[in-house]
């Protein structure tokens, strides 16, 4: 009986102890092997400024033939995500402060047509709007994201001025 309750306690203190460490890996954000962001640092879901996204061609809901040329800015939303909604009012009014024009502003609504209906009826109207129903589409694939609400200001030349994961966090937009 004792030896018993000798390989429970040392079995106790084992699974304690693995316990212990795998609560510290997560806190520190590291992976299986140590390696993980810099402390106190998390990284964006976004591409950075100055990088420039990969070409990409896309299907509007209206059917248009949407590329990354002559696009401005672009937000990425799916109603699965609550901080999509919240971000929402936050680049429609970004888009009228900047007083971008329909066609300079791409909406892309990650989800299946019937889920994305009521997202892409409020963004209708001040942007061009693709559905794409995974993550993983050409858009997301182009602009490398990890992560949903993601937005980005690009210039005239398609290179990213401006990311993050909510509109405030874009440079204030001058109108071309």
């Amino acid at each position: 009986m004792t030896y018993l309750i000798i390989f429970v306690t040392v079995l106790s203190v084992l699974n304690l102890l693995l316990v212990l460490v795998l609560v510290a890996r997560l806190r520190g954000g590291g992976d299986a092997h140590g390696a993980g962001p810099a402390p106190g640092r998390i990284p964006l879901p976004v591409l950075p400024p100055g990088a420039v996204p990969a070409s990409f061609a896309a299907t509007t809901q209206e059917g248009e033939v949407v590329e990354a040329d002559g696009v401005r800015l672009v937000g990425f939303f799916s109603p699965a995500c609550s901080l999509c909604g919240e971000r929402l009012p936050d680049l429609l009014d970004y888009v009228r402060r900047g007083r971008f024009s329909r066609n300079e502003v791409l909406a892309v609504l990650i989800g299946a047509p019937g889920e994305v209906e009521e997202l892409a009826a409020r963004l209708r109207p001040v942007a061009m709007v693709v559905v794409e129903e995974e993550a993983e589409g050409p858009v997301w694939r182009a602009f490398g994201l990890r992560g949903l609400p993601a937005f980005y200001l690009l210039d005239d030349r398609g290179v990213i001025s401006g990311s993050g994961t909510e509109p405030a966090a874009l440079p204030t937009a001058e109108p071309v």
